[in-house]
């Protein structure tokens, strides 16, 4: 363990402050499953979801892993004849799991499946044929005795098809065929409120950008399209809509004012589209590629973005439903795994998530994360490595921080620099090569102490202390 010497001027309280608490349940190895696509399904203690490729056969596999990180298990793994590569989630109801995947069965064109929660009991419910649908992208949604999901590719005119069908794998009935004036190529699932679905397509529409839409569980002509993606607002969605009262929320995986993609909401008659954020890249990520997660307050949503970020690998944040607040909660990269595609799953105050690259193998991870961020305590100094002198302390705002790497010759390695007010809220942040000096300049910010923190681009930290502006 390197040890450090922080010299603070004129200061010798040490903080101890971070982003959301962070923990790595699980590093895929591609024997026992690999990059996912997907989401977590919370069942007591245990955690259900699909790895996209690996397992056995390379063709993916469905897993179970306890909430603390333990009893990791391969469930059942994909052939080919029992379906290959989800990229999806499995929906449960009582002990038995419902799931696709997005080629394999009878007709390589993907199935749709049940199997109990241990594993045993597989059962085939439908084999898709192009006529009836081909390459689901997303999940089921349960209602009763019936599921309802959607397609990415088949139907009538080979755009996707929105379908349902009991859960003892009879009744299928095809609901909409997309025909591109209506939407196309729906990569997300469907979201069931009263005998409504709504959901989003990735293309199609009036701008062949995407569209929302809502439809009647027994489909037909009562199919709505409640809002055409066009450039600025957003366009080619690739999750879910999430409800909180009349209000459905959801991100583009681009456009927007950066191209970046946006955060939006839109009444659930389809007036009142609004653009909450727009992503950026280096601060706020960009290119999400899953949907929002509501915390149970109904108030704040929880998201994840494909790209972006200090690291360029995707971030985790927070934003309150009116657009406020959005926090980075935490910055994701290689070492800890990276270019998340799917969504959180929310337990109390903890969520759980999957990244499709990055970890100990590089084949993803599954993580456990604290919906805190900012700010988290005011301790001593705990485990540091580095040496860091910031001079003068206190001072009119602007500081000078040398970082030294001294015996470590780390030359060239970057390391990144973050300031927060005691609320938590990230103020400042920059990439530095490990013995350069640099200015930080917090001049724009009022009197007050704040918090540093420096960490190696392997998440390893530096160093930390306070800051005082006093002007």
């Amino acid at each position: 363990m390197r040890k450090t010497l922080l010299v603070l001027a004129l200061s010798t309280s040490l903080f101890t402050f971070c982003s959301a608490q962070f923990n790595i349940l699980h590093s895929f190895n591609d024997t026992l499953g690999a990059n996912p696509w997907g989401n977590l399904t919370l069942a007591g203690n245990k955690l259900y979801g699909l790895a996209t490729v690996g397992g056995l056969h390379s063709q993916g596999c469905i897993f179970s892993i306890d909430t603390d990180g333990s009893n990791y298990k391969d469930l059942l793994d994909f052939t080919g004849v029992n379906g290959a590569y989800p990229k999806g989630s499995l929906t449960i109801s009582g002990k038995v799991m419902y799931g696709m995947t997005s080629t394999g069965g009878s007709h390589n064109y993907g199935r749709i499946f049940s199997v109990d929660t241990d594993g045993i009991a597989y059962a085939n419910l439908l084999d898709f044929n192009g006529a009836n649908g081909n390459a689901p992208r997303g999940s089921l949604t349960l209602a009763g005795n019936k599921l309802y999901g959607m397609t990415s590719a088949g139907g009538t005119q080979s755009s996707g098809n929105l379908f349902s069908i009991d859960i003892s794998g009879g009744g299928y009935k095809d609901l909409l065929d997309f025909d591109t004036a209506n939407g196309r190529s729906p990569f997300g699932s469907l979201l069931l409120s009263g005998k409504k679905l709504y959901g989003m397509t990735y293309q199609g529409g009036a701008h062949d950008s995407g569209c929302i839409f809502s439809i009647d569980t027994n489909g037909g002509s009562s199919y709505r399209d409640l809002f055409d993606f066009k450039s600025a607002k957003g366009y080619y969605p690739q999750g879910d809509v999430t409800l909180s009262g009349n209000k459905l929320f959801g991100m583009t995986w681009i456009g927007g004012a950066n191209d970046w993609g946006v955060i939006f909401s839109i009444d659930t008659n389809g007036g009142g589209y609004k653009d909450l954020v727009d992503f950026n890249y280096n601060t706020n990520g960009g290119q999400p590629q899953g949907s929002l997660t509501l915390s149970g307050s109904g108030s704040v949503l929880y998201g994840m973005t494909f790209d972006g970020g200090q690291y360029t690998e995707g971030l985790l944040f927070s934003l309150d439903t009116n657009g406020n607040n959005f926090k980075d909660l935490y910055d994701l990269n290689s070492a800890k795994g990276n270019l998340p595609y799917g969504s959180f799953t929310l337990s109390g105050h903890e969520l759980y998530g999957m990244t499709s690259a990055g970890g100990a193998y590089t084949e993803g991870v599954i993580f456990g994360c604290d919906t805190a961020g900012g700010l988290t305590g005011i301790n001593n100094l705990i485990a540091a490595t580095g040496s860091v002198n910031v001079y003068p302390n206190p001072s009119n705002g602007v500081f000078t921080v040398q970082m030294e790497n001294g015996k470590w010759k780390m030359e060239n390695e970057k390391a990144t620099i973050e300031v927060y007010n005691l609320l938590g809220e990230r103020k400042y942040s920059q990439f530095s090569i490990l013995n350069s000096q640099l200015l930080l300049d917090l001049s724009s910010n009022p009197d007050g102490v704040y918090l540093y923190r420096i960490t190696a681009t392997d998440g390893e930290l530096i160093g930390e202390g306070k800051l005082i502006i006093q002007k």
